[in-house]
């Protein structure tokens, strides 16, 4: 089924309203037997999902889990994965020749099993089918150090020219493209140049009301499928991407340590330059979303609230990259207070569109996220 959404970025010029932190250095979390979150981030999760910083943690490793056992056991053993309202991972084992072993096997993982042909709940199966095809979870220690002037993921940015006219959307994950170094992964729609051209779209940054200099280029766009934009970083610039973290705003970042595919189920967090850092769930995947004259056909959807401008921030599981946050059904509502109640009358409630960062790294070979 396709979906109509509205894409997150904002039209602005050099005055605008709409306040932005400037970047901060700040401590890496330390996460262990007793988990140390920023304070913000552990505030947002118990507030949009009623967990505590440990059952985050548990939920977004078990939907981990779940996506390596299915690349390992491939499409004739497993056709269902996902995370039930308790966070217990489930596998649909195919009933065929190999039932018994990919059963045996899930069940030795921790997860509960059904059988293929058992029939399943419509809400679940309109939740899980079709999947995305799950990549192999993937780790590449390319971190550098956080310094005053780092740009993290979720802080805001003009996409368009010196003058300050452009969209104003959110920075996604940092990033290293084996050619052009250090680059900056963020939605496609943010750029207003339909060629993506380095010559007719930069990228400054925000604070507040002001626009900074310029400090990289747009040099490929995709809003056929996915929706993303890479960024090359100028080099007198390159030392305020290195860092692998994402703002929490008000509190330490989050540091990224791998990515990991979408897992229905799983609890996920976004930044955002515009509504900042808050929490959800993955709802569905391979989702069918129109943005104007833009098909996405492999997004999957979340149960958070994001408004214009957060376009292009980082959407994560745990400390694992997920996805970039492209398009809300409530993008164009004043507040996610109002959204909520808009929705709520008509039956429904705030989702987030997101393209999966796995399938960003898969169409651009040697593109690695930046990780510690």
């Amino acid at each position: 089924m396709r979906r109509r959404a509205l894409g997150l970025s904002i039209a602005v010029s050099c005055v605008m309203a709409m306040a932005v932190f400037a970047p901060v250095a700040a401590a890496a979390p330390a996460v262990g037997a007793n988990p140390v979150l920023p304070p913000e981030l552990a505030e947002a999760v118990a507030r949009d999902l009623g967990l505590d910083p440990q059952q985050f943690l548990d939920r977004a490793d078990a939907a981990r889990r779940l996506a390596e056992f299915a690349v390992a056991v491939g499409s004739e053993g497993v056709t269902g994965t996902w995370l039930d309202a308790d966070g217990r991972p489930v596998v649909t084992v195919v009933d065929g020749p190999i039932y018994a072993e990919v059963a045996d096997a899930a069940s030795a993982n921790g997860f509960a099993t059904v059988a293929s042909g058992i029939e399943i709940p419509q809400g679940v199966r309109d939740a899980v089918d079709p999947l995305l095809e799950l990549l192999p979870f993937d780790v590449a220690p390319t971190a550098g150090p956080i310094r005053p002037s780092s740009y993290l993921g979720g802080d805001s940015f003009l996409a368009g020219t010196p003058a300050g006219l452009g969209l104003r959307c959110s920075l996604g994950f940092n990033a290293v493209d084996p050619t052009r170094g250090s680059v900056n992964i963020t939605a496609g729609h943010c750029n207003p140049a339909a060629t993506g051209s380095a010559d007719s779209t930069g990228a400054y940054p925000m604070y507040g009301t002001l626009v900074g200099s310029k400090f990289g280029s747009f040099y490929r766009t995709s809003q056929s499928h996915n929706d993303y934009a890479l960024i090359d970083i100028d080099d007198a610039n390159v030392g305020g991407f290195e860092s692998n973290a994402v703002r929490v705003p008000g509190s330490g970042p989050l540091h990224v340590t791998g990515t990991v595919d979408p897992i229905v189920g799983a609890p996920v967090c976004k930044s955002g330059s515009r509504t900042g850092f808050s929490c959800g769930t993955i709802l569905s995947t391979g989702q069918n979303v129109t943005m104007g004259e833009a098909v996405m056909d492999r997004s999957f959807s979340t149960s958070i609230c994001a408004l214009r401008g957060d376009s292009g921030g980082p959407i994560v599981s745990g400390t694992l990259a997920v996805g970039i946050a492209s398009a809300s059904n409530v993008g164009d509502q004043p507040s996610c207070e109002i959204a909520t109640v808009f929705t709520m009358l008509q039956g429904q409630r705030p989702e987030l569109f997101a393209t999966p960062i796995n399938d960003v790294l898969a169409e651009n070979p040697g593109l690695t996220v930046r990780t510690s």
